[in-house]
């Protein structure tokens, strides 16, 4: 469940910190409004992980401002896919618990590798669906710049994160086909995708720490 592709854009995610679209309540944003949401969370978070504070206190900053700006429900929805479908409430229920796990002890693991990292907004471009692609490019010590796309869309009301592309692959879709692939290895059982990944939380976890 773990390639490179989805490694890249974790540690993308720890800037900012995860289709047909999931059905979001949904109208379209604008280039400008785009920008400028991803403009303000790069600044806050960039604020929380080249700061001061201690490991675990920029975690728990970062898990905050990420379940703020990410649509972590709707990314979650559409990465389970069709297997929605056939799984049970109390499956879901783990299943979504689960997704935020990831993505938050993702980012967690994250923040001693990137402190120092930096970001310029380039352009942002309408995308059909009422979706805003914002192309930006982000620095960091160990690595060379790596242009990162961030799908945004206005969900309820608000300007969310709902993908994230990297040098054209998308997380949403890479997740998505991981999952589906150990679903079906598995008989089509949705349990044995909730038991990789409380895996690959608890491997998550134990970088984290």
């Amino acid at each position: 469940m773990a390639n490179t592709p989805r490694r890249v854009m974790l540690g993308a995610l720890a800037l900012l910190p995860a289709l047909a679209l999931a059905p979001l309540a949904r109208a379209d944003v604008s280039t400008s409004a785009a920008s400028a949401f991803i403009t303000q969370a790069g600044n806050q978070l960039l604020g929380v992980i080249n700061g001061p504070d201690s490991t675990a206190q920029k975690a728990a900053a970062l898990r905050g401002i990420v379940e703020n700006i990410v649509a972590v429900d709707q990314v979650g929805q559409f990465v389970l896919g069709r297997y929605t479908n056939v799984a049970t409430p109390a499956q879901k229920t783990e299943y979504m618990q689960l997704f935020h796990d990831l993505l938050a002890y993702n980012i967690t693991a994250q923040i001693r590798a990137d402190k120092g990292i930096t970001f310029k907004v380039n352009n942002a471009q309408a995308q059909p669906g009422g979706t805003v692609i914002v192309d930006t490019t982000v620095n960091r010590p160990s690595a060379a710049p790596t242009d990162v796309g961030w799908v945004v869309q206005d969900v309820s009301g608000s300007p969310k994160i709902v993908d994230v592309v990297v040098e054209g692959t998308s997380l949403r879709v890479t997740e998505r086909s991981d999952y589906a692939s150990v679903i079906v290895s598995n008989g089509g059982q949705v349990s044995a995708l909730l038991a990789a990944m409380q895996k690959q939380v608890a491997h998550v976890k134990s970088l984290s720490q």
